[in-house]
Formats: structure tokens, C-alpha cells, sequence
């Protein structure tokens, strides 16, 4: 897709969910109690987010687009699915997510990567909140508490390949676009060009 144009999109940075974790992921939500408001997330929204560009121009997207293309491929590796997440509290809950371990920092070095390269670009400029990976596995509407019925377990989290997605809000949910992609050591976890 061209991402030179002159209207805007809704832009982010992530690495998409290895095929193999699919399985993982719905049993997670399986645990997760049925409380009011409470949303999951469809199977082409699982991610892990390295950067929200948010609404950008055709100079943006594009300049986005050339730093995921430009990640080195040797970049990849593994992580590891730990436990549940809630954010920004287990009490207050607005976001259930997956957290992930990170001990060979392989996260860490792609976020930097991505991160250093939009600011370099003048597409966004870093949160101040340090980063920390996880997989958003449901939404609610209203914060509350959510007690699952167990654990998650652990599961090792192939970090495969890189995309720029283009985000559309619809009424079921966004819808997630992959405007380009680098596929990192040999495997490729999204669609796209």
C-alpha cells in the first residue's frame, strides 16, 4: 500500500502474534470471568505495540514505514509469555493483557530501534513511561477488577517479524492494516508488503 499520500492515517508499530500462540492466547481469554463491558480482542488484533504513531500525514507514514524496513533482520529472537497483566491495576483494570519476560532483551532492542528511528525522523517523540511489552487479550469498558479462574501459564513468545499497521475504528473493533513489514531471523508472523 502507498504511504505517500497526502491524506492521514492512524498509524502504530508491533509485532504480531507468532501463529503458533493462537491457541495460548484464546485459552488465556477462556480464563478470564465474563464481568460487564468487558471486550476481547479478535485474532487479527493480537500485538505486541513497540510505538502508537497515532494520526499522522503522508511524509510521516512514509518515514515510518523506512525505519520498519530498515530493522535488521538479526534483530529477532525469543521471549516469554509470563502472566496475566492488568492495567493500570489489578483493581482498576481497563486493559487485560499478557506480560512478557524479556531476558534476552530482545524487545528492548527492537523498541529502541523503532523508537530511535521515528524520532530521528520527526515522526513522534517517546512516551515518558518506560516501555514494557505485553499482549492486550481484552478491553473494558468501565475499569473494574477482574479475577481469572487461573493462571495464564508461560509460553515462549517468537519474536518473528516487525510491521507498520494502519488502524481503522469501526464500530465491532479496529481494524488493523499491515502497510509494511521486516521479517526478522527466519520466520514471518503478518501479512502484508
Amino acid at each position: 500500500m502507498d504511504t505517500r499520500g497526502g491524506g492521514s492515517q492512524r498509524l502504530f508499530v508491533a509485532v504480531p502474534l507468532p501463529g503458533e500462540l493462537l491457541g495460548f492466547v484464546r485459552d488465556s481469554q477462556g480464563l478470564l470471568p465474563r464481568v460487564p463491558g468487558l471486550r476481547l480482542m479478535g485474532e487479527g488484533q493480537f500485538h505486541v505495540t513497540l510505538a502508537f504513531i497515532g494520526e499522522v500525514g503522508g511524509r510521516e507514514a512514509s518515514a515510518a514505514r523506512e525505519v520498519v524496513l530498515s530493522v535488521p533482520p538479526e534483530i529477532g529472537g525469543d521471549a516469554q509469555i509470563e502472566r496475566f497483566l492488568f492495567i493500570p491495576s489489578a483493581g482498576r483494570a481497563r486493559v487485560v493483557a499478557l506480560d512478557i519476560s524479556d531476558p534476552q532483551g530482545v524487545f528492548g532492542r527492537l523498541f529502541e530501534r523503532v523508537m530511535g528511528g521515528l524520532e530521528s525522523a520527526g515522526v513522534m517523540q517517546r512516551e515518558k513511561r518506560p516501555f514494557r511489552p505485553h499482549l492486550t487479550i481484552a478491553r473494558l469498558r468501565n475499569p473494574g477488577s477482574v479475577e481469572p479462574r487461573s493462571e495464564s501459564g508461560r509460553a515462549r513468545f517468537a519474536v518473528e517479524s516487525v510491521c507498520l499497521y494502519k488502524s481503522e475504528l469501526r464500530r465491532e473493533g479496529a481494524v488493523y492494516t499491515v502497510l509494511a513489514r521486516t521479517v526478522l531471523l527466519s520466520g514471518a508472523g503478518c501479512d502484508g508488503s
